[in-house]
């Protein structure tokens, strides 16, 4: 039996994963000096409203080796032959470095960069568990998410600059000056993980009409989900949602982690390109 394991940046919550059998890795958030265990000791909502509300900024924390390490017996302990440890992607973070270094002192764990976070790391992660189940060996599975990942698509529209500047991403003037002109940045990821901004609209709803036009609707393979995806509030997703006039799966609220880096309001969708 191969044991999938991810981080709560996959959008997967505790009970999804147990549902599922997959193992799940919590991300730190911190509030000054208080720690939250994403999808445990807090939730999406109480998230948010805390941010808003709380006064301070919140900071995200990578996997320690000790918390890979620990899934990884867990795993074995109930009675996994091989694991395979999917986190975020490197370009990201260093949970990915973490987990590569756990698994290089054992015979069968195994770690692989699906370059992704968030719902599209969520894509991979049941891609890997449906082959896993179907009986794919280790390395078929790896060669599929690789073979996989270019296909993804990801664009979401933010509706503020303010956790960028806050996080060290962006300048301060540079935020005043969006947020002034109202601007509305459009991103993706590249195949590598990295964030790229693809686009600067003036309002949200030129910025959803944006991802509109990013999105070829010709090319959505349905034989794997299609996520919509927002933080907080879902009004700009559903917005999103009535322009592209298309099916989707499910639409999420985006996890702590990713949520601290984008703020509230955002929209996008996700996807997989036949």
């Amino acid at each position: 039996m191969i044991k999938i394991i991810t981080d709560s940046s996959s959008n997967i919550t505790p009970e999804e994963s147990k549902a599922l059998g997959i193992g799940l890795m919590p991300l730190t958030i911190s509030f000054g000096t208080q720690e939250f265990r994403d999808g445990i000791d807090i939730s999406c909502e109480e998230f948010y409203e805390k941010m808003q509300t709380g006064g301070e900024f919140p900071h995200t924390s990578q996997l320690t080796e000790e918390q890979v390490e620990g899934s990884v017996m867990e795993a074995f302990e109930n009675g996994a032959d091989e694991v395979l440890l999917l986190p975020l992607a490197s370009a990201l973070s260093g949970s990915y470095e973490r987990c590569k270094t756990v698994a290089e002192r054992h015979d069968r764990v195994y770690a692989h960069d699906c370059c992704c976070t968030t719902v599209m790391l969520k894509l991979c992660v049941l891609h890997a568990l449906k082959m896993a189940n179907a009986g794919a060996k280790v390395y078929e599975i790896i060669d599929a998410l690789k073979e996989l990942r270019p296909k993804l698509k990801i664009y979401a529209c933010l509706d503020t600059l303010e956790n960028l500047r806050k996080g060290g991403r962006l300048s301060t003037v540079t935020a005043i000056i969006g947020a002034v002109l109202k601007i509305k940045p459009v991103i993706t990821f590249s195949v590598d993980g990295k964030v790229e901004m693809i686009g600067k609209q003036f309002g949200m709803n030129k910025a959803i009409g944006s991802v509109v036009s990013a999105v070829d609707k010709n090319k959505i393979d349905y034989d794997y989900p299609v996520y919509l995806i927002y933080t907080q509030n879902d009004k700009n997703s559903d917005a999103l949602a009535g322009k592209l006039g298309i099916q989707y799966t499910e639409k999420g609220n985006i996890c702590p982690v990713i949520g601290t880096h984008i703020g509230v309001d955002a929209a996008g969708i996700v996807y997989a390109e036949k």
